[in-house]
């Protein structure tokens, strides 16, 4: 799975045009993604004709789903990605975007309310595959709902919380300090504790880590039904800074688990590498931690980025496994794997048992 994810992407990565993207927003490129934004405008109102105003909800979403795909795969041939496709994007959403907003979860992406990418609102709705009233944008939310970043989410949810409760019914007593450091709405601690029996949740200390105050208290109120109010504790931290301030010690030192879902793709690596570094420290012996970073075969990239202006710090199976050496962790103190799509590699780090 892998290997043909990679296939995919890089083919799509190498700037099949020949420009050079250093500027930008170029003359020509400009001029290429007006014409795939006209394109797009054009096959949507073919789209609302065919099918009565969006009144045959299953063309909608054929239609809807083709016309998108095609401008995404002319995008991707442009080779322009990263930030250098924050403004050509704009072309294409000025053209085109009385369309694209009609799909709440795009429009979010696109606009980030508040003031970040993947805020907990939208990983709440990405984990109930929501999808919004709107017959267009209904079909737009089911076509980001479909993409593999988004399934890759849902996976990794499911794969903290079966860890965290194997995790927990492993240890033979005694409290589980369980911290999640980059919470947002802590779905994945709630569905671990839906997997343990009442006395297991009982030894469970929670501590969240989040900027966002409403990221913390949604997700405590997910939590509050499962466990005593003495259990959790919601922290507003800057995040970025975790690493040098003395306040972590607090926070992270002796915890039994960490889990940082979605941080490091955002991290530079001398950012990660202190980061990391700062888990490893922290752990207690027996302790595990699970670090989670996109990888660049992501097929989903072209649709983030031009569509959301959502923009990641990728990375391979190799350049984690020099951040875990520069962190000072080494085999087998540490494996790289993957949740089932193969999309989103994490860390698994383990301390071992004093003796």
């Amino acid at each position: 799975m892998r290997d043909r994810l990679n296939f995919y992407v890089f083919q799509r990565c190498k700037g099949l045009s020949g420009m050079n993207w250093e500027s930008d927003c170029s003359d020509a490129l400009k001029q290429r993604v007006e014409r795939i934004a006209l394109s797009l405008d054009a096959d949507l109102r073919q789209a609302f004709d065919l099918t009565g105003g969006w009144r045959d909800a299953e063309r909608t979403d054929r239609l809807a789903n083709d016309a998108l795909q095609r401008a995404l795969d002319q995008l991707s041939a442009t080779g322009c990605w990263g930030e250098a496709n924050r403004l050509p994007s704009s072309t294409l959403w000025r053209i085109a975007g009385g369309w694209l907003e009609t799909g709440s979860l795009q429009r979010r992406a696109r606009t980030k309310p508040r003031g970040y990418a993947g805020d907990f609102e939208m990983l709440a709705q990405i984990s109930a595959n929501r999808v919004c009233d709107h017959p267009l944008g209904a079909a737009f939310d089911r076509f980001f709902q479909a993409q593999a970043a988004p399934q890759a989410v849902r996976n990794r949810t499911t794969l903290v919380a079966e860890a965290i409760a194997g995790f927990v019914q492993r240890r033979a007593a005694g409290p589980v300090h369980i911290v999640s450091v980059g919470s947002g709405p802590a779905l994945d601690l709630q569905a671990a504790c839906q997997r343990l029996t009442p006395p297991h949740r009982q030894r469970l200390q929670m501590t969240l880590l989040d900027l966002d105050p409403a990221a913390l208290d949604y997700a405590g109120s997910q939590l509050a039904p499962l466990v005593a109010a003495n259990q959790i504790r919601l922290v507003r931290e800057n995040l970025f800074r975790l690493a040098q301030s003395a306040r972590s010690r607090e926070f992270l030192d002796g915890a039994d688990v960490i889990v940082c879902s979605g941080l490091f793709d955002y991290l530079d690596a001398a950012a990660a590498a202190a980061m990391l570094s700062r888990f490893w420290q922290a752990l207690c012996p027996g302790g595990e931690a699970w670090v989670f970073n996109f990888a660049p075969y992501n097929p989903s990239r072209a649709y983030m980025e031009w569509i959301g202006n959502w923009y990641l710090i990728y990375r391979t199976d190799q350049q984690m496994a020099d951040l875990a050496a520069q962190a000072g962790i080494q085999h087998p103190q540490f494996q790289i794997a993957a949740e089932p799509s193969g999309v989103n590699l994490y860390w698994h780090v383990a301390r071992a048992e004093t003796t």
